[in-house]
Protein backbone atom coordinates (compact mmCIF):
# COMPACT_ATOMS: atom_id res chain seq x y z
CA UNK A 1 0.00 0.00 0.00
CA UNK A 2 1.16 3.26 -0.76
CA UNK A 3 1.41 6.43 0.83
CA UNK A 4 -1.25 9.25 0.26
CA UNK A 5 -1.05 11.53 -2.55
CA UNK A 6 0.39 14.76 -2.52
CA UNK A 7 1.29 18.37 -3.99
CA UNK A 8 4.24 19.23 -5.78
CA UNK A 9 5.05 21.39 -3.43
CA UNK A 10 9.06 22.02 -1.70
CA UNK A 11 10.21 20.93 1.54
CA UNK A 12 13.11 23.64 1.23
CA UNK A 13 13.76 26.95 -0.67
CA UNK A 14 16.84 27.46 -2.50
CA UNK A 15 19.40 29.52 -1.28
CA UNK A 16 22.41 31.44 -3.29
CA UNK A 17 20.95 30.47 -6.92
CA UNK A 18 21.83 33.67 -9.37
CA UNK A 19 18.96 34.57 -10.47
CA UNK A 20 19.93 35.15 -13.96
CA UNK A 21 22.69 33.52 -16.41
CA UNK A 22 25.30 36.40 -16.24
CA UNK A 23 25.31 36.02 -12.58
CA UNK A 24 25.89 32.46 -12.54
CA UNK A 25 28.17 33.26 -15.77
CA UNK A 26 30.12 35.45 -13.03
CA UNK A 27 29.92 32.96 -10.18
CA UNK A 28 32.07 30.53 -12.32
CA UNK A 29 34.21 33.58 -13.69
CA UNK A 30 34.77 34.10 -9.79
CA UNK A 31 35.45 30.49 -8.84
CA UNK A 32 38.30 29.66 -11.95
CA UNK A 33 39.66 33.16 -10.59
CA UNK A 34 40.14 31.89 -7.53
CA UNK A 35 41.54 28.46 -8.35
CA UNK A 36 44.28 29.62 -11.12
CA UNK A 37 45.50 31.98 -8.26
CA UNK A 38 45.75 28.95 -5.74
CA UNK A 39 47.59 27.10 -9.02
CA UNK A 40 50.18 30.03 -9.39
CA UNK A 41 50.26 30.37 -5.29
CA UNK A 42 51.79 26.66 -5.89
CA UNK A 43 53.83 27.48 -9.07
CA UNK A 44 55.54 30.41 -6.87
CA UNK A 45 55.99 27.78 -4.14
CA UNK A 46 57.33 25.18 -6.88
CA UNK A 47 59.80 27.86 -8.01
CA UNK A 48 61.44 28.75 -4.72
CA UNK A 49 61.77 25.41 -3.48
CA UNK A 50 63.78 24.88 -6.99
CA UNK A 51 65.87 27.98 -6.40
CA UNK A 52 66.36 27.06 -2.69
CA UNK A 53 67.58 23.43 -4.25
CA UNK A 54 69.95 25.00 -6.55
CA UNK A 55 71.72 27.63 -4.11
CA UNK A 56 72.14 24.46 -2.11
CA UNK A 57 74.33 23.01 -4.38
CA UNK A 58 76.20 25.46 -5.42
CA UNK A 59 76.92 26.21 -1.96
CA UNK A 60 77.68 22.63 -1.41
CA UNK A 61 80.34 22.91 -4.44
CA UNK A 62 81.88 25.74 -3.17
CA UNK A 63 82.70 24.40 0.49
CA UNK A 64 83.94 21.13 -0.89
CA UNK A 65 85.73 21.65 -4.04
CA UNK A 66 87.02 18.09 -4.92
CA UNK A 67 83.03 17.74 -6.09
CA UNK A 68 84.66 19.76 -8.85
CA UNK A 69 86.37 19.30 -12.30
CA UNK A 70 90.40 20.04 -11.04
CA UNK A 71 91.15 22.28 -13.92
CA UNK A 72 87.70 24.25 -12.96
CA UNK A 73 87.76 24.70 -9.50
CA UNK A 74 89.27 27.81 -9.77
CA UNK A 75 87.03 29.38 -11.65
CA UNK A 76 84.04 27.98 -9.85
CA UNK A 77 85.17 29.61 -6.65
CA UNK A 78 85.31 32.68 -7.66
CA UNK A 79 82.04 32.36 -9.67
CA UNK A 80 80.14 30.69 -6.35
CA UNK A 81 79.50 33.87 -4.67
CA UNK A 82 77.95 35.89 -7.30
CA UNK A 83 76.11 32.91 -8.72
CA UNK A 84 74.63 32.31 -4.23
CA UNK A 85 73.89 36.13 -4.04
CA UNK A 86 71.81 35.99 -7.53
CA UNK A 87 69.86 32.73 -6.91
CA UNK A 88 68.93 34.22 -2.83
CA UNK A 89 68.04 37.15 -4.50
CA UNK A 90 65.54 35.68 -6.83
CA UNK A 91 64.40 33.20 -3.94
CA UNK A 92 63.39 36.59 -2.08
CA UNK A 93 61.77 37.82 -5.04
CA UNK A 94 59.57 34.57 -5.18
CA UNK A 95 58.73 34.91 -1.44
CA UNK A 96 57.38 38.43 -1.57
CA UNK A 97 55.31 37.73 -4.61
CA UNK A 98 54.17 34.88 -2.83
CA UNK A 99 53.07 36.72 -0.16
CA UNK A 100 51.54 39.45 -2.21
CA UNK A 101 49.29 36.43 -4.14
CA UNK A 102 48.29 35.09 -0.88
CA UNK A 103 46.73 38.11 0.03
CA UNK A 104 44.90 38.32 -3.21
CA UNK A 105 43.37 35.31 -2.41
CA UNK A 106 42.12 36.16 0.74
CA UNK A 107 40.82 38.74 -0.66
CA UNK A 108 39.16 37.41 -3.50
CA UNK A 109 41.03 39.07 -5.86
CA UNK A 110 42.90 37.60 -8.89
CA UNK A 111 46.09 37.83 -10.13
CA UNK A 112 46.61 40.73 -12.80
CA UNK A 113 47.95 39.46 -16.26
CA UNK A 114 50.48 42.19 -16.69
CA UNK A 115 51.92 40.78 -13.45
CA UNK A 116 52.03 37.36 -14.51
CA UNK A 117 54.52 37.76 -17.65
CA UNK A 118 56.38 40.46 -15.58
CA UNK A 119 56.97 37.47 -13.36
CA UNK A 120 58.41 34.84 -16.32
CA UNK A 121 60.03 37.98 -17.64
CA UNK A 122 61.56 37.96 -15.02
CA UNK A 123 62.47 34.19 -13.56
CA UNK A 124 63.22 33.41 -17.40
CA UNK A 125 66.41 35.84 -16.61
CA UNK A 126 67.78 34.26 -14.22
CA UNK A 127 69.38 31.11 -16.69
CA UNK A 128 70.74 34.34 -18.31
CA UNK A 129 72.57 36.05 -15.62
CA UNK A 130 73.97 32.87 -14.48
CA UNK A 131 75.21 32.12 -17.75
CA UNK A 132 76.88 35.97 -18.05
CA UNK A 133 78.45 35.09 -14.64
CA UNK A 134 79.44 31.83 -15.67
CA UNK A 135 81.22 33.18 -18.82
CA UNK A 136 83.38 35.48 -16.92
CA UNK A 137 84.86 32.76 -15.12
CA UNK A 138 84.60 29.38 -17.08
CA UNK A 139 84.47 31.06 -20.45
CA UNK A 140 81.58 31.42 -23.47
CA UNK A 141 81.73 27.66 -24.62
CA UNK A 142 81.76 26.08 -21.37
CA UNK A 143 79.37 28.49 -19.67
CA UNK A 144 76.85 27.42 -23.05
CA UNK A 145 77.88 24.09 -22.72
CA UNK A 146 77.17 23.56 -18.77
CA UNK A 147 73.62 22.39 -17.20
CA UNK A 148 72.82 26.05 -16.40
CA UNK A 149 70.71 26.53 -20.16
CA UNK A 150 68.24 23.72 -18.84
CA UNK A 151 67.41 26.10 -16.06
CA UNK A 152 65.18 27.38 -19.14
CA UNK A 153 63.38 24.40 -19.45
CA UNK A 154 62.52 24.50 -15.74
CA UNK A 155 61.13 27.46 -15.48
CA UNK A 156 59.16 27.03 -18.90
CA UNK A 157 57.32 24.16 -17.62
CA UNK A 158 56.51 25.34 -14.66
CA UNK A 159 54.18 28.16 -16.15
CA UNK A 160 51.97 25.20 -17.23
CA UNK A 161 50.63 25.55 -13.20
CA UNK A 162 49.73 28.57 -14.09
CA UNK A 163 46.81 27.10 -16.64
CA UNK A 164 47.19 30.22 -19.07
CA UNK A 165 48.37 28.79 -22.23
CA UNK A 166 49.03 32.31 -23.82
CA UNK A 167 51.75 32.54 -21.24
CA UNK A 168 53.58 29.46 -21.35
CA UNK A 169 53.66 30.11 -25.62
CA UNK A 170 55.53 33.08 -24.80
CA UNK A 171 57.40 31.79 -21.86
CA UNK A 172 58.75 29.48 -24.78
CA UNK A 173 59.30 31.73 -27.19
CA UNK A 174 61.17 34.48 -24.57
CA UNK A 175 63.01 31.70 -23.15
CA UNK A 176 64.23 31.19 -26.77
CA UNK A 177 65.02 34.34 -27.92
CA UNK A 178 66.80 35.26 -24.72
CA UNK A 179 68.95 32.17 -24.82
CA UNK A 180 69.58 32.63 -28.63
CA UNK A 181 71.06 36.26 -27.63
CA UNK A 182 73.43 35.82 -25.72
CA UNK A 183 74.55 32.59 -27.07
CA UNK A 184 75.24 35.15 -30.27
CA UNK A 185 76.70 37.53 -27.85
CA UNK A 186 79.02 35.39 -25.74
CA UNK A 187 80.32 32.87 -28.63
CA UNK A 188 81.49 36.42 -30.94
CA UNK A 189 83.90 36.55 -27.60
CA UNK A 190 86.75 34.83 -29.65
CA UNK A 191 89.60 33.14 -27.28
CA UNK A 192 91.76 31.17 -28.39
CA UNK A 193 90.22 28.29 -25.92
CA UNK A 194 87.66 28.60 -28.45
CA UNK A 195 89.58 28.59 -31.35
CA UNK A 196 90.99 25.42 -29.87
CA UNK A 197 87.91 24.06 -29.25
CA UNK A 198 86.08 25.04 -32.90
CA UNK A 199 89.67 23.01 -34.37
CA UNK A 200 88.87 19.61 -32.41
CA UNK A 201 85.05 19.28 -31.96
CA UNK A 202 83.61 22.03 -33.81
CA UNK A 203 80.44 20.34 -33.05
CA UNK A 204 80.82 22.35 -29.51
CA UNK A 205 80.78 25.42 -31.08
CA UNK A 206 78.92 25.19 -33.56
CA UNK A 207 76.21 28.21 -34.18
CA UNK A 208 73.45 25.03 -35.40
CA UNK A 209 73.33 23.60 -31.77
CA UNK A 210 72.16 27.16 -30.07
CA UNK A 211 69.73 27.53 -32.76
CA UNK A 212 68.26 24.52 -32.47
CA UNK A 213 68.32 24.25 -28.47
CA UNK A 214 66.11 27.86 -29.02
CA UNK A 215 63.63 26.18 -30.82
CA UNK A 216 63.39 23.25 -28.44
CA UNK A 217 62.82 25.96 -25.97
CA UNK A 218 60.00 27.35 -27.99
CA UNK A 219 58.31 23.74 -28.69
CA UNK A 220 58.82 23.51 -24.48
CA UNK A 221 56.34 26.28 -24.74
CA UNK A 222 54.17 25.32 -26.71
CA UNK A 223 53.91 22.15 -24.95
CA UNK A 224 53.82 23.87 -21.79
CA UNK A 225 50.50 25.84 -23.57
CA UNK A 226 49.69 22.31 -24.37
CA UNK A 227 49.49 21.20 -21.09
CA UNK A 228 47.95 24.29 -19.70
CA UNK A 229 45.10 24.64 -21.65
CA UNK A 230 44.02 20.58 -20.75
CA UNK A 231 44.36 21.25 -17.42
CA UNK A 232 42.53 24.49 -17.51
CA UNK A 233 39.88 22.79 -19.45
CA UNK A 234 39.88 19.80 -16.82
CA UNK A 235 39.19 22.63 -13.98
CA UNK A 236 36.64 24.72 -16.02
CA UNK A 237 34.52 20.56 -16.36
CA UNK A 238 35.17 20.16 -12.77
CA UNK A 239 34.21 23.66 -11.67
CA UNK A 240 31.14 23.51 -13.90
CA UNK A 241 29.74 20.10 -12.51
CA UNK A 242 30.21 21.02 -9.10
CA UNK A 243 28.35 24.33 -9.84
CA UNK A 244 25.34 23.04 -11.84
CA UNK A 245 24.99 20.16 -9.49
CA UNK A 246 24.57 22.43 -6.49
CA UNK A 247 22.18 24.62 -8.53
CA UNK A 248 20.61 21.49 -9.84
CA UNK A 249 20.09 20.30 -5.90
CA UNK A 250 18.91 23.70 -4.76
CA UNK A 251 16.19 23.66 -7.20
CA UNK A 252 15.50 20.04 -7.19
CA UNK A 253 15.52 20.63 -2.99
CA UNK A 254 12.28 22.99 -3.93
CA UNK A 255 9.75 20.20 -5.24
CA UNK A 256 11.69 17.42 -2.97
CA UNK A 257 14.15 17.69 0.51
CA UNK A 258 17.77 18.69 -0.28
CA UNK A 259 19.04 15.01 0.99
CA UNK A 260 16.45 13.40 -1.36
CA UNK A 261 17.86 15.87 -3.99
CA UNK A 262 21.41 15.36 -3.50
CA UNK A 263 20.96 11.95 -2.81
CA UNK A 264 19.40 11.25 -6.36
CA UNK A 265 22.41 12.99 -7.74
CA UNK A 266 25.39 11.49 -6.47
CA UNK A 267 23.98 7.63 -6.47
CA UNK A 268 20.62 6.79 -8.38
CA UNK A 269 18.47 4.35 -6.42
CA UNK A 270 17.72 0.69 -7.13
CA UNK A 271 15.02 0.79 -9.68
CA UNK A 272 13.60 -1.91 -7.54
CA UNK A 273 13.55 -0.12 -4.46
CA UNK A 274 15.44 -0.40 -0.91
CA UNK A 275 14.19 -2.05 2.12
CA UNK A 276 14.62 -0.10 5.13
CA UNK A 277 13.25 0.30 8.90
CA UNK A 278 11.69 3.94 8.64
CA UNK A 279 9.44 6.14 11.46
CA UNK A 280 6.67 8.07 9.31
CA UNK A 281 5.23 11.44 11.20
CA UNK A 282 1.68 12.47 10.04
CA UNK A 283 0.91 16.44 10.52
CA UNK A 284 -2.86 17.59 10.10
CA UNK A 285 -4.19 21.07 10.83
CA UNK A 286 -7.04 20.56 12.58
CA UNK A 287 -10.41 22.34 11.37
CA UNK A 288 -8.50 23.54 8.58
CA UNK A 289 -11.58 23.43 5.75
CA UNK A 290 -13.12 26.12 8.28
CA UNK A 291 -10.59 28.25 8.38
CA UNK A 292 -10.09 27.97 4.59
CA UNK A 293 -13.53 28.72 3.81
CA UNK A 294 -13.62 31.84 5.99
CA UNK A 295 -10.73 33.71 4.25
CA UNK A 296 -9.46 34.01 0.82
CA UNK A 297 -7.09 31.87 -1.11
CA UNK A 298 -4.22 34.34 -0.70
CA UNK A 299 -4.65 34.46 3.05
CA UNK A 300 -4.75 30.77 3.42
CA UNK A 301 -1.51 30.80 1.42
CA UNK A 302 -0.10 33.11 3.20
CA UNK A 303 -0.97 31.16 6.38
CA UNK A 304 0.24 28.08 5.20
CA UNK A 305 4.01 29.18 4.69
CA UNK A 306 4.16 30.95 7.59
CA UNK A 307 3.37 27.33 9.25
CA UNK A 308 4.90 25.65 6.92
CA UNK A 309 8.19 27.51 7.12
CA UNK A 310 9.17 26.90 10.59
CA UNK A 311 7.82 23.36 10.34
CA UNK A 312 10.52 22.42 7.51
CA UNK A 313 14.05 23.49 9.27
CA UNK A 314 12.72 21.12 12.65
CA UNK A 315 12.21 18.61 10.22
CA UNK A 316 15.66 19.08 8.59
CA UNK A 317 17.47 19.69 11.90
CA UNK A 318 16.24 16.42 13.13
CA UNK A 319 17.51 14.14 10.26
CA UNK A 320 14.28 13.59 8.58
CA UNK A 321 12.59 14.65 5.64
CA UNK A 322 9.47 15.99 4.67
CA UNK A 323 8.52 13.33 1.64
CA UNK A 324 4.68 14.85 0.94
CA UNK A 325 2.69 17.94 1.83
CA UNK A 326 -1.15 17.04 1.98
CA UNK A 327 -2.76 20.73 1.43
CA UNK A 328 -3.17 20.55 5.21
CA UNK A 329 -0.23 18.62 6.58
CA UNK A 330 2.31 16.85 5.44
CA UNK A 331 4.48 13.26 5.77
CA UNK A 332 7.76 13.32 7.18
CA UNK A 333 10.23 10.63 7.58
CA UNK A 334 12.89 9.33 9.51
CA UNK A 335 15.78 6.56 8.45
CA UNK A 336 15.35 7.53 4.81
CA UNK A 337 16.77 8.06 2.29
CA UNK A 338 20.12 8.04 4.75
CA UNK A 339 19.80 5.70 7.64
CA UNK A 340 19.38 6.68 11.32
CA UNK A 341 19.91 4.59 14.15
CA UNK A 342 17.67 7.45 16.49
CA UNK A 343 15.23 7.79 14.33
CA UNK A 344 12.46 7.22 16.79
CA UNK A 345 13.59 9.78 19.17
CA UNK A 346 14.24 12.41 16.21
CA UNK A 347 10.65 12.08 15.37
CA UNK A 348 9.41 12.58 18.91
CA UNK A 349 11.43 15.63 19.35
CA UNK A 350 10.38 16.73 15.97
CA UNK A 351 6.99 16.80 17.32
CA UNK A 352 7.45 18.24 20.23
CA UNK A 353 9.31 21.11 18.92
CA UNK A 354 6.68 21.91 16.44
CA UNK A 355 3.76 21.58 18.75
CA UNK A 356 5.73 24.63 20.93
CA UNK A 357 6.36 26.51 18.01
CA UNK A 358 2.62 26.87 16.85
CA UNK A 359 1.81 27.33 19.95
CA UNK A 360 4.51 30.46 20.62
CA UNK A 361 3.27 31.49 16.89
CA UNK A 362 -0.04 31.64 18.06
CA UNK A 363 0.60 33.82 21.11
CA UNK A 364 2.62 36.13 19.20
CA UNK A 365 -0.38 36.53 16.74
CA UNK A 366 1.68 35.25 13.96
CA UNK A 367 -0.66 33.00 13.15
CA UNK A 368 -4.34 32.56 14.39
CA UNK A 369 -4.78 30.19 17.25
CA UNK A 370 -3.96 26.50 15.80
CA UNK A 371 -4.16 22.79 16.90
CA UNK A 372 -2.39 19.94 15.15
CA UNK A 373 -2.92 16.45 15.23
CA UNK A 374 -0.09 14.23 14.77
CA UNK A 375 0.94 10.60 14.59
CA UNK A 376 3.99 8.22 14.57
CA UNK A 377 4.39 5.01 13.76
CA UNK A 378 7.86 3.09 12.95
CA UNK A 379 7.96 -0.10 10.90
CA UNK A 380 9.34 -1.56 7.49
CA UNK A 381 8.70 -0.06 3.96
CA UNK A 382 10.44 -0.40 0.83
CA UNK A 383 12.23 3.60 -0.25
CA UNK A 384 12.79 4.61 -3.80
CA UNK A 385 11.49 6.16 -6.91
CA UNK A 386 7.99 5.77 -8.48
CA UNK A 387 6.79 6.89 -11.86
CA UNK A 388 7.54 7.44 -15.66
CA UNK A 389 10.67 8.00 -17.11
CA UNK A 390 10.01 11.67 -17.78
CA UNK A 391 8.87 12.39 -14.02
CA UNK A 392 9.33 10.11 -10.94
CA UNK A 393 8.44 10.72 -7.17
CA UNK A 394 10.64 9.50 -4.51
CA UNK A 395 8.14 7.44 -2.05
CA UNK A 396 7.67 5.03 0.88
CA UNK A 397 5.99 2.28 0.56
CA UNK A 398 4.46 0.05 3.19
CA UNK A 399 1.56 -0.75 6.09
CA UNK A 400 3.84 1.45 8.28
CA UNK A 401 2.59 4.83 6.23
CA UNK A 402 -0.90 3.84 6.29
CA UNK A 403 -0.82 3.06 10.13
CA UNK A 404 0.87 6.30 10.69
CA UNK A 405 -1.63 8.02 9.11
CA UNK A 406 -4.80 6.21 10.64
CA UNK A 407 -2.84 7.01 14.03
CA UNK A 408 -2.91 11.10 12.72
CA UNK A 409 -6.14 10.58 12.48
CA UNK A 410 -6.93 8.83 15.97
CA UNK A 411 -5.85 12.05 17.98
CA UNK A 412 -9.72 13.25 17.09
CA UNK A 413 -11.04 10.45 18.77
CA UNK A 414 -8.56 11.12 21.74
CA UNK A 415 -8.88 14.71 22.02
CA UNK A 416 -5.00 14.16 21.52
CA UNK A 417 -2.30 16.25 19.87
CA UNK A 418 0.46 13.68 19.70
CA UNK A 419 -0.36 9.81 19.55
CA UNK A 420 2.53 7.08 18.99
CA UNK A 421 2.11 3.62 18.38
CA UNK A 422 3.72 1.19 20.47
CA UNK A 423 6.74 0.50 18.50
CA UNK A 424 7.39 3.71 18.97
CA UNK A 425 7.10 3.83 22.43
CA UNK A 426 8.65 0.41 22.65
CA UNK A 427 12.00 1.98 21.77
CA UNK A 428 11.82 5.28 23.69
CA UNK A 429 10.55 4.12 27.32
CA UNK A 430 13.97 3.05 28.74
CA UNK A 431 15.24 6.73 28.29
CA UNK A 432 12.07 8.85 28.29
CA UNK A 433 11.58 11.90 29.74
CA UNK A 434 8.01 13.22 29.17
CA UNK A 435 5.31 11.25 30.51
CA UNK A 436 2.71 9.43 28.45
CA UNK A 437 -0.44 7.89 28.72
CA UNK A 438 -1.20 4.49 27.67
CA UNK A 439 -4.57 4.49 25.98
CA UNK A 440 -4.55 0.58 25.27
CA UNK A 441 -5.45 -1.26 21.84
CA UNK A 442 -7.43 0.41 19.04
CA UNK A 443 -9.32 -0.53 16.31
CA UNK A 444 -8.12 1.67 13.57
CA UNK A 445 -9.95 1.60 10.24
CA UNK A 446 -8.25 -0.18 7.32
CA UNK A 447 -6.04 -1.88 10.02
CA UNK A 448 -6.99 -5.89 11.01
CA UNK A 449 -5.25 -5.94 13.98
CA UNK A 450 -5.76 -3.08 17.04
CA UNK A 451 -3.21 -0.96 17.66
CA UNK A 452 -1.97 0.12 20.82
CA UNK A 453 -1.61 3.69 21.30
CA UNK A 454 0.07 6.02 23.72
CA UNK A 455 -0.71 9.54 24.33
CA UNK A 456 2.26 11.86 24.43
CA UNK A 457 0.38 15.23 23.94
Amino acid sequence: MTSPPSSDDGSAASKGVPSTPSLWANTFDQALAQEMLRTECRRTTTTAGLLLVLLAVVLVLGAVPELVEPSLRDAFRHMTWPLSGLLAAYGVFEAVLRSWMVRRLRNGRSFPTPARYLQVCAELTLPTLALLVSARNLGPHQALGSAIPSAYFLFVFLTALSLDARLSAFAGFFAGMQFAGVSVLLLNQATDQGALLAAHTPMLVSPHQFVIRGLFLVLSGLLSAFVARSTRRQIEVALRTVEERDRAVSIFGQHVSPQVADMLLKQPLPAGGQERNVCVLFLDIRDFSRMAGDSTPSEVMDYLNRLFGFMIPVVNRNQGIINKFLGDGFMAVFGAPADDAEQCRHAIETAFEILAGVERLGQEKVIPATRLGIGIHVGHAVTGNVGSMDRKEYTIIGDVVNLASRIEQATKQYSARLLVSSAVWDKLAPLATYPAEDLGFSELKGQAKPTRLFKLA
